[in-house]
């Protein structure tokens, strides 16, 4: 085994996440936590790149709020029906502009009506040894989510089900609103009789999954976000760490990584950091990664459409990873990410920017998405060497630099597993990760 074996091998990535997981729990955005893990990541980015780091504004309970107020909306517009379909109609609005415009678009729309925390966002640059033609970032969220009780507790076929039966419920409600409200007219006043209110008390039948939602949220559990976050943040800073240690400084193109906070509760660190920068990014010649949930060696995929398939990537950078992995060997895809998921890019590309996203994650909803097993113990390494394969072949593609070739991908030898790391130096002093 040569000298240089395993210093960026599988292993490191798992043990840094290892240790980011136990020294930082519950990296919800906004939090002390999360800042912590941020602050320690940038601090050892330093040695290899110019770091900058960004406060913004985040309201942590804003994004998944709909569950409450949507669901009473929709609860409300249920009671009201029989009354009055013009309130019901009203509420029905109501339900579906929180639900689509907060949740599904991840529009800052109820921002104001939550408390205010502070997040940030650090960009790390490794500079070109001359001058810079072109920009490459790699993407990824240090922040982890709430966790989402119904799944872990009923698994993923109940809750697509509870959740489709919310949309079929809201569309039968709406359905027999406007046929009522057709029949009554004028402003929709009267109590309901006969079919009308016969098709009402069917409706009750809808209850049950609606009163469900109120649950849907466990605001006292923050995930360990080992893959949903993690994971594409151990591979993307690996890179920068990686150049540094094998002297490699691009001609003519900057590698950056952006290490957003806020990911999880509506993309929020990746829209402020375009709020700052997209103005002042040559949008032809730079093209930004994002790295999430890096889990299924057999599911790499290169996305092609997210955000609930509404924001479609940017087709240059689709095909330029399409290339480099096919030049690096690594086996993947390229496809729509699973409805309901969606990544950092989404931001980047609504934003106008050059953009593509790199999910590993099983289409069937695996028990550890977004729930407690999302955890440190729960991680492939396969896969995240595989990624990172796949993101020197995007450096080497986009850069028109041949790199891959100079990293000795040899299997690391094993962990001692009291230190959470594959080289001793690397780690901070306890007193340090307290801090």
């Amino acid at each position: 085994m040569s000298e240089n074996s395993g210093q960026f091998g599988a292993n490191d990535f798992s043990a840094k996440i290892k240790y980011l997981c136990k020294k930082f729990p519950k990296r919800e955005a906004g939090s002390d936590s999360e800042r912590a893990a941020s602050d320690l990541i940038a601090e050892k980015l330093s040695s290899c790149a110019e770091v900058t780091k960004e406060d913004f504004a985040v309201f942590p309970s804003a994004h998944m709020s709909w569950t409450i107020i949507s669901t009473t909306a929709i609860i409300l517009a249920y009671a009201a029906y029989f009354f009055s379909t013009l309130v019901a109609a009203t509420l029905l609005v109501v339900a579906c502009a929180v639900y689509v415009g907060e949740y599904m678009l991840c529009k800052r729309l109820l921002d104001p009506l939550f408390k205010k925390a502070m997040s940030q966002n650090v960009t790390a640059v490794r500079r070109s040894s001359e001058e810079a033609r072109r920009r490459l970032y790699f993407v990824a969220h240090v922040d982890a989510t709430r966790e989402w009780r119904i799944k872990r507790r009923f698994g993923g076929v109940m809750f697509i089900i509870q959740r489709v039966s919310n949309v079929v419920g809201v569309v039968y409600l709406t359905a027999i609103t406007v046929a009522r409200w057709a029949l009554v007219g004028g402003v929709g006043a009267g109590i309901a009789e006969g079919v009308m209110l016969w098709m009402g008390v069917a409706g009750s039948i809808f209850l049950f999954t609606f009163f469900a939602t109120y649950f849907f949220i466990d605001p006292k559990n923050v995930v360990d976000g080992a893959n949903d976050g993690l994971s594409g943040v151990a591979v993307a800073t690996t890179v920068l760490r990686a150049m540094e240690e094998k002297g490699i400084r691009l001609k003519d193109t900057d590698v950056g990584v952006i290490l957003t906070g806020g990911s999880s509760c509506g993309l929020r660190g990746a829209k402020a950091w375009c709020d700052a920068h997209a103005h002042e990014t040559d949008g032809d010649n730079t093209m930004f990664v994002a790295l999430n949930c890096l889990r299924e060696a057999n599911a790499i995929n290169i996305d092609t459409v997210e955000m609930n398939w509404i924001v479609k990537n940017d087709k240059d950078a689709i095909d330029s990873a399409r290339k480099a992995a096919e030049a690096a060997g690594v086996k993947c895809s390229a496809k729509r990410i699973p409805f309901g998921s969606t990544t950092d890019a989404a931001a980047f590309t609504q934003a106008g920017l050059k953009s593509v996203s790199i999910t590993a994650m099983d289409r069937n909803l695996p028990d550890y998405y977004r729930t407690r097993y999302d955890s440190y113990d729960n991680l492939s390494e396969e896969c995240m060497e595989n990624c990172f394969r796949l993101l020197l072949g995007i450096v080497e593609q986009y850069s028109g630099e041949e790199v891959l070739s100079r990293f000795d991908f040899a299997e690391a030898e094993p962990l001692d597993p009291e230190i959470p790391a594959t080289r001793k130096d690397e780690l901070p002093s306890e007193e340090q990760a307290e801090q």
